[in-house]
């Protein structure tokens, strides 16, 4: 997978929100930092055919934050956080409000920008 499809999550994500399309959004973000995620694992050599919400999240912290800390800690509950939203955006009965979604959808920018900060940085070096 490549950063374009983390990219194209997060484009969606922010046109979503942009359009009132709250749930919509709050889904796209998660993925957006699921993909990234996904992609950021990949780059590290950590490869899996496919990869679980639960493999990814416990992936991630362990390797990439706390043993080799390539990401910030404030990364750590990002993606949990973001799974619990899009759970309920997607399956919930009230869905998410426009300000959770709004800080869902920033944090994957930041996640998402950092990724590919960090892949480039990782190929020039």
């Amino acid at each position: 997978m490549e950063i374009a499809r983390a990219t194209e999550s997060l484009k969606a994500s922010v046109l979503c929100l942009r359009e009132g399309l709250v749930n919509s959004a709050a889904s796209r973000a998660y993925y957006a930092m699921f993909q990234a995620a996904q992609i950021a694992l990949e780059a590290e050599g950590l490869m899996r055919s496919q990869w679980s919400h639960k493999g990814l999240h416990s992936s991630f912290n362990p390797e990439l934050i706390h043993q080799r800390k390539l990401y910030p800690r404030i990364f750590r509950d990002y993606l949990t956080s973001a799974l619990t939203v899009r759970q309920a955006a997607d399956c919930g009965e009230d869905g998410v409000s426009a300000k959770i979604t709004a800080r869902q959808v920033r944090r994957a920018e930041g996640f998402v920008n950092l990724v590919t900060e960090v892949i480039k940085r990782e190929k020039r070096g």
